[in-house]
């Protein structure tokens, strides 16, 4: 079947007989003579006589009629009610002239809206007047449909700049359309970078309508398919398309979306309209029916012409959201810093010259550039935040914020909601939509302090951030990308957590794949005179009073002590000797070392006591002087807890209470540490326990 080209606008309404051609389609020539004599006579143009509609498909092409005179009855099998239908397509008016009184034949007439019949043999008087009453008739139709096209171009530019979510505004946009397009299913799919987020109209009722996300969906069709399959596989059309038969069932084939919709909710023919934003976002909106080949060329041409009102509209909207989105990240990066400019610190003091920490510098200097995730371990007092802020300013996100989050003050029930951020109306209290410090983040570095304090059952969603670098707020529907560099710390042991069940193992290993081991001041004696003397000077300055140094015995009497808060306690000692000292002698120290609450065997027994509050592994704990050695100790460390745990199985892998349901791990993964790590499985019987 021909396919004749649709102008870009509706042609404007003609205005006088000598503008409106005629194209006559009557296959006996004496009628069609006639017919030619009458309207040239009256000042019609007549651009040709066709006996047939093939010659009609010619002439339309090379001249398009504004009014057809049209036969039913031609030469050759197709009929004028044929070409009707074609000419319906078109939006080319039509007038029948025939003496059928076949009551079939009428019906079939009736069906293709005619703009008038002229019942054979007609006089001169019933043409003329037939023609101007279908030149009013179509003046006025396409005056309406202008009216009515402008008036929902309108509707949809203000249901889509409503506010409210994305969710809201497309039902109401979907609601708008069905007056125009008819469909029974409507998915709008937008794809923005890696990511496609789906909403799902489908329709139940006259005016109703349920919104279906896609696990709905998939568990109405019992189909399991993984969601990131739901993008088409073959070319995205770049204009509106039709899709009928056979065309169908190819498109469907392209589209594994929707195929499982077709299977799902028996539909039939298809409307698809691809839109390309400017920032690189794409919407692929499918209206989808149930009834075969429902879908006009009129229904095509309408989305051809809203299709820039329609991108234009979606870009403003989106720019909007992005502008307030920024908008309030901004405020919220800028209330963060100032809370943080209170805390006064200060990345010049690590101070200190001893070897074990020059080791940490030389790991810190390694680890910086890259995006691996850090564990910072260490007693309290340590510094882990000043090294936590090291890392980040050594790295390619300096430009960009650090985030610090305490695990252990917040409570547990606002720990997710501090996290990740939440939706407005998740919850109790939960009055506008939040972004949580990940989002707060992006781009940047956020430190999880006392990450050992964390929840159980929030250890998992972290987890999940990790692996899948991506978050999803509380009461949200769709999870967020981020770019997000972690670094954690800690001054519990956590493998003895995870033994213990407090913390995950999988996430232990995820957070530690580059650990940090800071010593305690105790194991740096030679940097004490150096920080006693940086905080004095500070502090001294601050206080307004000179600084006169140390005397011997104060000095020796610093490197005497043991130390159990280090460094943080070093300073509150200083700050209390230059609150106390009157600027004309050397410092003193406030009160005795020997008689707090919480001291610790003097420097030099530590082999022979263990300090309270510390366990072997930190006593004996050498800071490692390179990445590899770091590694080492790590995988060491792995293969002794996998032999603590089969020990305690009895060498029992498999099943309840084995000891890959201890480790969290599927029992082949497990065996194949084993055997990489050397692990034989033995079996040794323990007796039975009274």
């Amino acid at each position: 079947m021909p396919c004749f080209a649709m102008p870009s606008s509706t042609t404007l309404p003609f205005t006088s007989a000598s503008t409106c051609k005629i194209l006559i389609v009557e296959d006996e020539y004496i009628i069609a003579n006639d017919l030619q004599i009458i309207l040239q006579t009256a000042g019609y143009p007549v651009i040709g006589i066709a006996r047939s509609v093939p010659m009609a498909h010619t002439l339309i092409e090379q001249q398009r009629p504004d009014v057809v005179l049209l036969d039913i009855y031609l030469k050759g099998p197709a009929t004028g009610i044929d070409l009707a239908k074609q000419l319906k397509e078109l939006g080319i008016p039509f007038i029948y002239i025939s003496a059928n009184d076949n009551q079939r034949v009428l019906e079939a007439v009736k069906t293709t809206q005619p703009s008038g019949y002229i019942v054979k043999p007609f006089r001169e008087k019933d043409v003329l007047t037939a023609l101007e009453i279908s030149r009013y008739r179509h003046s006025h139709s396409v005056e309406m449909k202008l009216r009515e096209e402008k008036a929902l171009q309108i509707a949809l530019t203000e249901a889509l700049s409503e506010s409210g979510t994305w969710e809201k505004k497309l039902m109401a946009a979907a609601q708008l359309l069905q007056g125009q397009i008819p469909f029974d299913f409507l998915s709008i799919r937008h794809q923005r970078q890696a990511r496609t987020h789906h909403f799902n109209f489908y329709r139940v009722g006259f005016d109703e309508y349920r919104i279906l996300s896609v696990q709905d969906i998939q568990q109405m069709t019992s189909n399991r398919t993984d969601v990131q399959s739901f993008i088409p596989t073959g070319a995205v059309p770049t204009g509106p398309v039709r899709y009928s038969g056979d065309a169908f069932g190819m498109w469907c084939r392209q589209d594994a979306f929707v195929q499982l919709l077709v299977k799902g909710f028996r539909l039939e023919s298809s409307l698809v309209v691809p839109l390309s934003m400017r920032n690189g976002d794409r919407f692929l909106i499918s209206f989808l029916s149930r009834t075969p080949a429902v879908y006009q060329p009129s229904h095509q041409e309408l989305l051809e012409r809203l299709e820039q009102p329609l991108l234009l509209t979606l870009e403003r909207v989106m720019a909007y959201e992005e502008i307030a989105r920024l908008s309030e990240k901004l405020k919220q990066e800028n209330s963060y810093l100032q809370e943080e400019v209170k805390t006064l610190v200060n990345f010049d003091e690590l101070v200190g010259k001893s070897e074990n920490l020059v080791q940490v510098f030389n790991l810190v200097t390694q680890v910086a550039p890259t995006n691996t995730t850090v564990l910072i371990m260490g007693e309290s007092g340590t510094g882990k935040e000043l090294f936590a802020r090291a890392i980040h300013n050594r790295s390619s996100r300096k430009d960009k914020i650090l985030v610090k989050i305490n695990c252990a003050t917040l409570p547990a029930n606002l720990i997710e909601s501090e996290l990740f951020g939440h939706e407005k109306g998740s919850f109790t209290g939960a009055h506008e939509q939040r972004i949580g410090k990940f989002e707060l983040a992006q781009g940047g570095t956020i430190f999880l302090d006392e990450i050992g304090e964390l929840p159980l059952e929030l250890q998992a969603k972290l987890l999940r951030v990790l692996q899948e670098r991506e978050i999803e707020r509380v009461g949200g529907k769709a999870p967020i990308k981020t770019d997000v560099r972690v670094i954690a710390a800690t001054n519990r042991d956590l493998e003895m957590e995870v033994v213990e069940g407090r913390f995950r193992m999988d996430l232990y290993f995820r957070l530690a794949a580059f650990p940090l081991a800071l010593p305690p001041l105790r194991e740096r004696t030679i940097d004490i005179p150096l920080l006693a003397d940086f905080f004095a000077r500070k502090l001294a300055r601050k206080q307004g009073k000179p600084f006169l140094g140390f005397s011997e015995t104060v000095l020796q009497e610093l490197m005497n002590y043991s130390w159990p808060g280090n460094i943080r306690e070093l300073e509150n000692v200083i700050e209390q000797a230059i609150i106390l000292n009157n600027g004309q002698s050397p410092l003193a120290l406030g009160r005795p070392l020997g008689k707090s609450l919480f001291a610790l065997t003097p420097i030099g027994a530590h082999s022979q006591s263990k300090p309270p509050g510390t366990t072997p592994d930190q006593l004996t704990f050498s800071v490692p002087k390179d990445l590899h050695e770091m590694k080492q100790r790590q995988q060491e460390n792995e293969r002794e807890y996998i032999l603590a745990i089969l020990n305690q199985t009895n060498g029992r892998i498999r099943g309840a209470g084995g000891a890959a349901e201890l480790l969290n791990l599927k029992p082949t993964t497990l065996e194949y540490r084993m055997e990489k790590m050397g692990i034989r499985k033995v079996l040794t019987v323990q007796p039975p326990t009274p």
